[in-house]
C-alpha cells in the first residue's frame, strides 16, 4: 500500500493524473444515484397514496424555495469540488479531494441507513425495490472509492488544506442540515397555527350560536325555577316587558344563522311547560355548520342537515365534567391499595391527576372539590354498602360553560339535571349521548 502511494502519477506539467479524474467521475455518479434513490422514494410514495386513500396523511409539503435549498446543500460542495479537482494546482486538488471525501463520508451513514430500509423496514409492497436497491449500492461503490481516491490525493500532496477542507465542509453540512431542519419545523408550526386559525374562523359562527343558545336557555331555566309555575314566555320576538336576561333574543343575534324560539304548550292546561331554541344555519350546507337545539332539559344538540333526527349532545357535558374521570381515580386508588372499602375522605394521591382538562382542587374537608366550571362533592360509603361511593357536580357558571350538573349514585348509575341547583340521585339517568358521540334519541327537532 505504501508503494502504491509512494508511486509517480503526474503528467508532464507535474499535475496528478489519478485518481482525481476518478473522483471527479464517482462523485457525479453516487449522487446521480442518490437523485434517483429519492426520486424513487417519491414515486412509491404517491402511488401508495393514490391506491390507499385516507390511510394516513402525508407531512406538509415543503415550499419550493426549501427543497431548492436541500438540493443545494450537498450540490455546492459538490460542485466547487469538481471545480477544485479540475485545477492544476496541487492545493486546489486537495482542498476538492477534502471536501470530496467529507461530503461523501458524510452521507456514507445514510446510504447505510437507506439500505436497511430497503430492506427490513419497508412493511409494504415496494415496486421499485430493485432499482432503489442498485441505487444505493453504487452509491456505496463510489462513495468508498472516493474516500479511498481522496486519501491517495491527501497522501501525495502532504498538505493541511485536505484535512481543513473537510472539516469546514462537514461542518457546512452538519450546520445548514440543522438550519434547514430548524426551518421545516418553524413551517411546520407555522402551518398548524395557519390550520387552527382557519378552523377558529370557520366554527366562529356555530361556537357564538352555541354561546347564544346556552345564555338564553339558562335565562329561561333561572326566571322560571325562580317563578315556579309561571311558565315560559310564549314569544322572545319581542321579549316580554320583565325579560330578566343581559342576552337579549334577535333572529339574527349570530352571523350566518338564523334563530328561533318554538314555545311548547301543555296540551292539558295550554300552558307554557318547555321551549325549543333553535339555531339553523343560512345558506348552503357547508362544513362547520350545522343546526342547533336547546329546550329545558339544558343540553344542547347538534345535527346533521340531512337528518335532524340523529342529534347529538353538542358540547358533551358529562364528559367535559369529568366526573367519570374522578369516579375512575377513585376506583383505581382501591384497586391499588385492595381496598374492600371505599376512602371516607378524598385526598390528592386518591384524586390523581390523570384528567384531560382540569384536576379538580380538593377543599380542606376531603369531600368537597372544584374546577373551573363545576363543583364536586364526594359521599363515601355507608355501612350496607362500604365498597360503593357517590359523585356529584354542579355546573357554577351556569348559562355560560354548562347547564347540566350529574349526581352519580352509589349504583354507579348517572342521573343529570338541567336546573340550577345540586343535582340528586332523584333527578332522571342522563342520557347515554352525553357521554357519547352517539345519536339521543327522543329528540324532536321542530320544523318550521
Amino acid at each position: 500500500m505504501q508503494a502504491l502511494f509512494q508511486q509517480t502519477s503526474y503528467d508532464a506539467g507535474g499535475n496528478l493524473i489519478m485518481p482525481r479524474h476518478g473522483i471527479r467521475l464517482a462523485l457525479v455518479l453516487a449522487w446521480a444515484s442518490a437523485a434517483i434513490f429519492f426520486w424513487l422514494a417519491v414515486l412509491e410514495s404517491r402511488q401508495w397514496h393514490q391506491e390507499h386513500p385516507g390511510s394516513g396523511a402525508s407531512s406538509v409539503p415543503d415550499p419550493l424555495w426549501m427543497v431548492l435549498l436541500w438540493i443545494a446543500l450537498p450540490a455546492v460542495p459538490l460542485v466547487l469540488s469538481e471545480i477544485l479537482l479540475s485545477l492544476t494546482s496541487e492545493e486546489w486538488i486537495a482542498a476538492g479531494a477534502g471536501i470530496a471525501a467529507a461530503l461523501t463520508a458524510g452521507s456514507f451513514v445514510y446510504a447505510l441507513v437507506a439500505l436497511l430500509f430497503v430492506f427490513f423496514m419497508n412493511f409494504f409492497p415496494n415496486p421499485y425495490f430493485k432499482q432503489q436497491f442498485l441505487a444505493v449500492v453504487v452509491f456505496l461503490a463510489c462513495s468508498v472509492w472516493i474516500v479511498i481516491s481522496a486519501g491517495r490525493i491527501a497522501a501525495k500532496v502532504r498538505s493541511g488544506v485536505f484535512f481543513v477542507a473537510g472539516a469546514v465542509t462537514l461542518i457546512g453540512l452538519g450546520g445548514g442540515q440543522y438550519a434547514l431542519s430548524q426551518m421545516e419545523i418553524q413551517l411546520d408550526r407555522e402551518h398548524e397555527l395557519g390550520k387552527a386559525q382557519a378552523a377558529q374562523q370557520l366554527f366562529a359562527p356555530v361556537v357564538e350560536a352555541q354561546h347564544m343558545l346556552m345564555s338564553l336557555a339558562g335565562c329561561l331555566i333561572l326566571n322560571e325555577s325562580a317563578h315556579t309555575g309561571s311558565g315560559y314566555p310564549s314569544t322572545l320576538d319581542p321579549a316580554p316587558a320583565d325579560w330578566p336576561c343581559d342576552r337579549k333574543f334577535a333572529a339574527n343575534a349570530v352571523r350566518e344563522y338564523s334563530l328561533t324560539y318554538s314555545p311548547v304548550l301543555d296540551p292539558a292546561t295550554s300552558h307554557v311547560s318547555d321551549f325549543r331554541l333553535v339555531a339553523t344555519p343560512q345558506g348552503v350546507p357547508v362544513r362547520g355548520r350545522y343546526p342547533l337545539m336547546v329546550d329545558s332539559r339544558g343540553i344542547l344538540f347538534s345535527a346533521l342537515w340531512e337528518a335532524p333526527e340523529q342529534a347529538r349532545a353538542a358540547t358533551s357535558e358529562a364528559r367535559l365534567s369529568e366526573i367519570r374521570q374522578l369516579q375512575g381515580s377513585i376506583q383505581h386508588y382501591m384497586d391499588d391499595k385492595v381496598l374492600a372499602a371505599a376512602p371516607e375522605q378524598l385526598t390528592a394521591e386518591i384524586v390523581g391527576t390523570e384528567y384531560s382538562s382540569e384536576t379538580p382542587r380538593l377543599g380542606e374537608d376531603g369531600s368537597a372539590l372544584e374546577t373551573r366550571q363545576y363543583a364536586f362533592h364526594y359521599a363515601g360509603p355507608r355501612p350496607e354498602r362500604p365498597s360503593q361511593f357517590a359523585l356529584s357536580a354542579q355546573c357554577q357558571s351556569y348559562g355560560q360553560d354548562c347547564l347540566r350538573s350529574y349526581f352519580l349514585d352509589y349504583s354507579g348509575i348517572l342521573h343529570a339535571t338541567g336546573e340550577p341547583r345540586a343535582p340528586t340521585a332523584q333527578d332522571p339517568p342522563a342520557m347515554d349521548c352525553e357521554e357519547s358521540d352517539a345519536a339521543c334519541a327522543g329528540v324532536i327537532w321542530p320544523s318550521f
